[in-house]
Formats: structure tokens, C-alpha cells, sequence
């Protein structure tokens, strides 16, 4: 049984199966073993198969309006 591995951070390159992933997390490249499958895959999720384990990546969520720090303006 593969272990699932749950990120959110964004894919730097489209899936393509028998290459590897390459994840942005932060400031941090993650390089995944080969892809053998794409299970599912959209705009802001994608769930794939590697060698390895299996990877749910998912966008950050944005940050909402509301806890923004407001900013004053300067003269």
C-alpha cells in the first residue's frame, strides 16, 4: 500500500505520466519519482500516482479580504 501524501502548493509543470512532478510548496521544489497515473486532475486539484506514493495537491487557499492587515498610506 502506497502512502498518500496531502500538499498544498501548485504544480510547476503539466502531469505527464513516466516524468516526474515537480510541486512549489512555499519557497521549496518538491521532485516526485515518475508518475504511472493521473487519477484525477483540474484547475485548482490534482490527484496522481507515482512510483512511490500517491500526491493530492491542492492551490493554497487565498487569503480572505477581511483578515488582510490593512495598510496605511504615507505622504
Amino acid at each position: 500500500m502506497k502512502k498518500t501524501v496531502h500538499i498544498s502548493g501548485y504544480l510547476l509543470f503539466p502531469l505527464s505520466e513516466g516524468k516526474r512532478a515537480v510541486i512549489q510548496r512555499g519557497g521549496d521544489c518538491i521532485c516526485t519519482s515518475c508518475v504511472v497515473e493521473i487519477l484525477e486532475q483540474r484547475e485548482d486539484y490534482a490527484c496522481f500516482e507515482t512510483m512511490n506514493s500517491v500526491y493530492c495537491v491542492s492551490a493554497p487557499a487565498p487569503i480572505p479580504v477581511q483578515s488582510a492587515v490593512p495598510l496605511k498610506m504615507c505622504a
